[in-house]
């Protein structure tokens, strides 16, 4: 019977209904790898950042959203989609050619809750590529599903609602499962690495009331170091702390007991996604201990009132934090406090029309504000804080403080609650005397930045590095040929080999030209307009002629700056006694390609913010350039003598 059912259904199908079932599987398959990439994203299991969905695209705004999550067990949403969407997959497949009522309406319920989330992207204009890639995918399958339904009760080969169904169940069911056990073993995987950390991040406090920013100035001025005592140029002898006094470094208003021995100080920015994000999860802290405080320092993005930073990112940042301090100045403690967090809700953007709503819900006048917020008091404050940020070399908000020692969050995933309770406990157990630290100026920072990053396993596919593949110290730069800070940092590199021999030293090509490089703003193609020819012909010189005309080519490109002309790079390939022809083909073949994207993948996932970028023993230096500062050099030594 079974049999005969089936050969009556094949005989039902007829070329329309076989071609609405591949189109309705096709969208599907869109829809789920969609999702898919997002949940993976979620999940912290993809290898490769999305592009175009990093934290602060439109990607982290929705996933941070009210939407981004399911109320109640807190999923993305990105979780959900995809279990429906491989569920959906499976009962389409086994519902052919028949398409039975139940089957319409879990397709009809699953568009509705697409249209829903369109509706709030078009409503917040957050245009996530993947998560538009989904929504559009499963309305397509909608109107293919209600296609394929009006077919099957025309010809009355509707299809048995229960094995559709039963099928649609056990998958979901099956999916999510597997889910939750991935979700377990990457939040176990992440506590471990949060576990593993955290003696580093907070072992500046742990030794009890020895500080070891003040250790290091005390030797120094010891002069213990014979080096030093010559004067080498790289041995740091300035300020290496931002406040003389530790307890100089918080904030105007507390939130907390101002006993607190657990001082948290953020620098932010009120339209910072990643700021309102630790506000919120400080605020879940404060509500549910008694041993912790909150204070802030302000950083607006904007170059406005900012000097400290190169591009304006956030276009009202700067009148958000003026707003937060005349609050307080006007309303105390418990206005600052009020608008701090009113700021956060509005992700600190507020037209002219609603300011005086705005302070009004405060209880204070809006002239009298408007003449407060304007005025040189407040600015006065505003530029302390900013002040305050530039010695500290913050690059990114928000920068997390925990009695004086900084969360480096962005390294590693680090849960503050652990960080919080960890440090409680030593407290508590006499491991540690709760006393403040004095963070250190950006010159230290910038050293300790490196100290304390992961180490990326960088493979050599080329195998023409100088120096051998034994050596004990590396120096691997990400950075575009003909970038003439390019040529200033590998000059000083070559330098340091000569004073440090047996370091092995590479340059790995990310040209700064979005032709090449999807993740280089467009304006950079008129800078660097031939950095894609340059990689392209760097690559193959290395397949065609090893170390020797690799190296060669590179000094030669370094030497003819932001512009090179490919008849240039062909006469230089002949001088280098490369096949004309091997070359030009070699430039263009798709094995070279790979590998220039395999580098910008790589850099992207990384999320190396700028180039060149420097990595010394696999530890990245986050910020190598300041003022005249020797910071690579000083990174060098430390990691080849072990001294600073």
């Amino acid at each position: 019977m079974a049999a005969d059912q089936t050969i009556s259904n094949t005989m039902n199908a007829t070329a329309g209904d076989t071609l609405r079932w591949i189109l309705g599987l096709v969208f599907l398959i869109v829809a789920a790898v969609a999702s898919g990439l997002l949940m993976m994203k979620e999940m912290g299991v993809m290898g490769v950042v999305l592009p175009g969905c990093g934290e602060q695209s439109a990607c982290g705004d929705l996933s941070r959203g009210f939407f981004g999550s399911v109320p109640g067990i807190g999923w993305p949403t990105s979780y959900m989609g995809f279990t429906y969407f491989i569920a959906m997959i499976t009962a389409w497949s086994a519902c052919w050619p028949g398409v039975s009522r139940l089957m319409l309406w879990i397709g009809r319920l699953g568009m509705l809750f697409s249209l829903l989330f369109i509706i709030v992207i078009l409503v917040e204009w957050k245009l996530c590529p993947y998560c538009i890639t989904a929504h559009v995918a499963n309305l397509a399958f909608w109107i293919t599903l209600e296609c394929a339904g009006q077919s099957s009760r025309s010809k009355r080969t509707e299809g048995s609602p229960m094995p559709a169904f039963i099928t649609f169940i056990f998958s979901w069911i099956i999916v999510t499962g597997l889910l939750v056990s991935g979700q377990a073993q990457a939040a176990h995987m992440n506590r471990v690495a949060s576990e593993a950390n955290m003696d580093a991040i907070l072992k500046a406090t742990l030794s009890g009331g020895a500080n070891p920013l003040e250790q290091a100035v005390n030797d120094a001025g010891e002069g213990s170091n014979a080096e030093a005592e010559e004067g080498d140029g790289i041995t740091f002898r300035g300020k290496r702390s931002v406040v003389e006094n530790p307890n100089d470094f918080t904030g105007r208003y507390r939130l907390g007991p101002a006993d607190a021995p657990i001082q948290i100080v953020m620098v932010g920015d009120y339209q910072c996604p990643d700021c309102k994000s630790y506000e919120t999860r400080i605020a879940k802290i404060l509500k549910n201990r008694d041993d912790v405080s909150l204070t802030v320092r302000h950083f607006p993005f904007n170059q406005d009132c900012n000097p400290h930073v190169n591009r304006t990112l956030h276009g009202n940042a700067c009148w958000a934090a003026r707003f937060a301090e005349t609050a307080g100045i006007l309303g105390g403690e418990e206005a600052f406090w009020k608008a701090h967090e009113m700021l956060f809700e509005v992700r600190g953007r507020f037209t002219q029309k609603e300011f005086p709503d705005m302070v009004r819900e405060l209880g204070l006048d809006p002239a009298m504000f408007q003449q407060i917020m304007t005025g040189p008091a407040v600015e006065a404050l505003l530029q302390e804080d900013i002040a305050i940020g530039g010695q500290l070399g913050v690059y990114f908000t928000p920068m997390i403080f925990i009695n004086g020692v900084q969360l480096k969050w962005w390294q590693v995933p680090i849960s503050l609650d652990v960080a919080v309770d960890k440090l409680a406990k030593d407290i508590a157990a006499g491991r540690n005397d709760g006393s403040i630290k004095a963070p250190p100026t950006k010159v230290v920072k910038y050293v300790e930045d490196w100290r304390d990053a992961p180490v990326k396993r960088i493979p050599d596919s080329l195998g023409v590095a100088k120096g051998v593949s034994s050596a004990p110290h590396s120096i691997i730069l990400y950075a575009d040929y003909t970038d003439p800070r390019t040529k200033a940092l590998h000059e000083r590199i070559e330098a340091l080999r000569k004073k440090y021999p047996g370091i092995r030293y590479d340059i790995h090509a990310i040209p700064k030209n979005p032709d090449c490089n999807e993740n280089i703003r467009a304006e950079f193609k008129d800078r660097f307009p031939s950095s894609c020819i340059a990689a392209q012909a760097v690559i193959a010189a290395a397949k065609l002629g090893g170390q020797e005309a690799y190296w060669g080519m590179i000094e030669f490109l370094l030497a003819s700056g932001q512009q090179v002309t490919m008849p240039e790079i062909l006469a230089e390939g002949d001088r280098l006694g490369l096949d004309r022809d091997a070359f030009i083909n070699m430039m263009a073949s798709d094995e070279v390609m790979q590998l220039i994207r395999t580098n910008v993948v790589r850099s992207k996932s990384w999320r190396l913010r700028s180039f060149p970028s420097i990595f010394v023993d696999g530890k990245q230096i986050p910020r190598w350039e300041l003022d005249d500062e020797p910071i690579v050099e000083r990174v060098v030594k430390i990691a080849v003598t072990g001294e600073e």
